[in-house]
């Protein structure tokens, strides 16, 4: 007597702890420590009623005196003890091979705030003891049932605590998103700020964004973002935007019949973005992955933000175009790519049609990336205004740079041999590397900053623009995949390449 009235205190005291109701986990955890107590039971298992597909989902298990979230979907025969105490909603015990049984069943009321009313929830709490011990008892399943009734009955304790989580963390989302859709005037670097911050916030297990090529008449893929926060580009994603061509064609064209889609309809969201009435892409998000449903709050509130995510993702590709239109680069004042390519092409025939040579030095800041996500864009934006500086002040007249794109550099030297081309780079080298950037809030408290150079001549490495540039590039990717901030000819680093592959050694990843 004395020990039942210790654990139906215990009990109370359980009842009455606010870390129980922290969230819908810590009070499962909660009630199945209090069940195991309460009978002695030496596994407890806390299972879900899915009514609509006719499933008991478990959700969490107690065994071995630790509590843990597991999976486990039963469909339960109509003569089953489980069917009998769901649809009684009285205690059952029975034993099998494999032990002894006490079911407890519930069924309280809780606010859905999908439905903004009251719901049912209705589950099983599965008790079990060996065949060694003793059966559950008809004064244990009573007072398991009554006093594990009383624990659910606070279960809306826990709902309340997730629903102000969601709230609080749907605020933040807010303010943030908005932030990032308002400026996000970074060309491709901003298409992954919105797919980071998009997955950060919802915690989505993918998010896939695609826009729409008028010209070629494809929906071609841009960036995909992964549950570890991972970006990686799919822009070798390219779909006819003609009806039946692809599913993702068909909801771009209004057409949303699809198997697929219906089968996952809960898992995933298909949202076109448009603006203006004119539709300019889709974004996916999915937890295919996790088989975790898209909660409706989730959903009303993604949908809520696709007119700002259009508006920025239009406002990127305006600008794009802008910068397109344009010759120099305002922050570097290094000639544009589309610029250069007008000048490669001059360069080039003049090369070949007098026999002189033509060397291409393609470098880029050692890092950069690191550089940007560590200490911000602003920091960014001085090493490349500041590398921009140091290259200008060291050309000749006939020379011609270019920011290629990002951090990457192409410099043209006409009537410059390979070994001309390793002597500038090295002087651009040694200038940029006395380069310091204050940084006050890093523990350096300022930024190096360092280039890898890969070096081609036209005729002796190539003989047409294409390879010219392709040269170069691999030896770049040769002096990248070897430590960076070093230079290199395009003749050197085939030759150590070959060597390399000689010796059974590959070459790491390019970064």
């Amino acid at each position: 007597m004395k020990k039942a009235k210790q654990l139906l205190s215990g009990l109370s005291a359980a009842r009455e702890n606010p870390v129980f109701f922290e969230s819908r986990e810590a009070f499962l955890k909660g009630l199945l420590e209090t069940a195991s107590k309460l009978v002695a039971a030496e596994r407890v298992s806390f299972y879900y009623y899915d009514e609509k597909n006719a499933l008991l989902r478990l959700m969490m298990r107690r065994s071995g005196g630790a509590s843990f979230e597991a999976e486990e979907n039963v469909r339960q025969p109509q003569d089953s003890p489980a069917a009998s105490a769901l649809a009684t909603l009285k205690p059952l015990t029975f034993r099998n091979k494999a032990g002894h049984f006490l079911l407890v069943p519930f069924r309280i009321k809780i606010y859905s705030a999908s439905a903004n009313r009251e719901a049912p929830i209705q589950g099983l709490i599965k008790l079990e003891r060996s065949l060694k011990k003793r059966r559950f008892s008809p004064a244990e399943a009573a007072l398991a049932h009554e006093h594990l009734g009383d624990f659910m009955r606070s279960y809306y304790k826990a709902e309340f605590a997730g629903l102000n989580r969601k709230y609080a963390k749907n605020l933040a989302a807010i303010t943030e998103l908005t932030g990032i859709f308002a400026n996000s005037l970074r060309v491709r670097e901003s298409f992954k700020h919105i797919l980071t911050g998009i997955q950060t916030y919802f915690g989505f297990d993918r998010v896939r964004l695609y826009l729409i090529d008028e010209k070629a008449r494809k929906l071609k893929g841009e960036f995909s973002s992964d549950i570890r926060g991972q970006i990686k580009s799919i822009a070798y994603e390219e779909i006819p935007l003609e009806s039946g061509a692809h599913r993702f064609a068909d909801i771009v064209l209004g057409k949303n019949s699809n198997t697929f889609m219906e089968r996952y309809k809960d898992c995933v969201l298909y949202m076109p973005l448009i603006v203006q009435g004119v539709t300019i892409g889709l974004l996916i998000v999915d937890n295919l992955l996790s088989q975790q449903k898209i909660e409706p709050g989730e959903l009303a509130m993604l949908k809520s933000f696709a007119g700002q995510i259009g508006l920025a993702l239009d406002n990127v590709r305006l600008f794009d175009k802008v910068e397109e239109l344009s010759l120099y680069d305002e922050l570097t004042k290094l000639p544009l790519r589309r610029y250069f390519n007008q000048r490669f092409q001059e360069e080039f025939y003049r090369a070949e049609r007098f026999k002189t040579p033509l060397a291409v030095i393609w470098a880029d800041i050692d890092y950069f990336k690191e550089v940007n996500d560590t200490y911000g864009h602003q920091i960014g934006d001085r090493v490349l205004k500041e590398v921009g500086r140091v290259i200008l002040s060291n050309l000749r007249k006939i020379d011609f740079p270019c920011r290629y794109g990002g951090d990457e550099i192409i410099i043209l030297l006409p009537q410059a041999s390979g070994e001309e081309a390793r002597k500038l780079s090295r002087r651009l080298a040694e200038e940029i590397s006395e380069i310091k950037i204050p940084v006050p809030f890093s523990k350096a408290r300022e930024l190096a900053v360092s280039m890898s150079v890969g070096i081609s001549t036209f005729p002796a490495d190539a003989s047409s623009m294409e390879s010219l540039l392709e040269k170069a590039d691999d030896a770049l990717y040769w002096v990248k995949s070897h430590g960076r901030g070093r230079i290199a000819l395009a003749g050197e680093a085939e030759a150590a390449k070959a060597a390399e592959k000689s010796r059974g050694e590959g070459l790491g990843d390019r970064g």
